[in-house]
């Protein structure tokens, strides 16, 4: 990750958990970002919706359009009302592992989420694709 995002800072929580925290700039804003992310053991099942790195926008604060055809803010996970986990891909596609470096697949995915949302804020058009899932438990609260 330092490699390639550079200005990600890593903050390790324990042994299998980090979180990263910086600035990317999709188009026109620069957003603040958390990517945390728990790799599995072994023997876990994974189940990638499960496994997932979480990645929340922290400022600015995420907009929503009240009526909106695709919804109030399309593409999250509210399992925080205050700052939702972006939904970046559909987990039941593999296109997401825990072999994945995150580096190569969660930030790009995020930077185009990102241009995806300033355009459908000043279009009122979600052009990224995709499907909802189901509502997911935080990974940060859950033991």
């Amino acid at each position: 990750m330092r490699t390639s995002w550079p200005r990600l800072q890593a903050e390790r929580i324990d042994a299998r958990t980090v979180r990263w925290r910086g600035p990317l700039k999709p188009l026109l804003r620069t957003y603040e970002v958390q990517v945390f992310y728990r790799a599995p053991v072994i023997i876990e099942r994974i189940d990638p919706l499960r496994q997932q790195p979480r990645v929340r926008i922290l400022s600015p604060r995420l907009k929503q359009r009240r009526g909106d055809a695709e919804g109030e803010l399309p593409h999250v996970y509210w399992d925080d009302p205050n700052c939702p986990a972006l939904c970046l891909f559909d987990h039941e596609t593999g296109e997401w592992t825990p072999f994945h470096l995150l580096a190569d697949t969660t930030i790009p995915w995020t930077i185009d989420w990102l241009t995806c949302y300033e355009g459908w804020r000043a279009a009122g058009e979600w052009t990224g694709g995709g499907r909802h899932a189901a509502p997911l438990l935080s990974q940060e609260t859950r033991p």
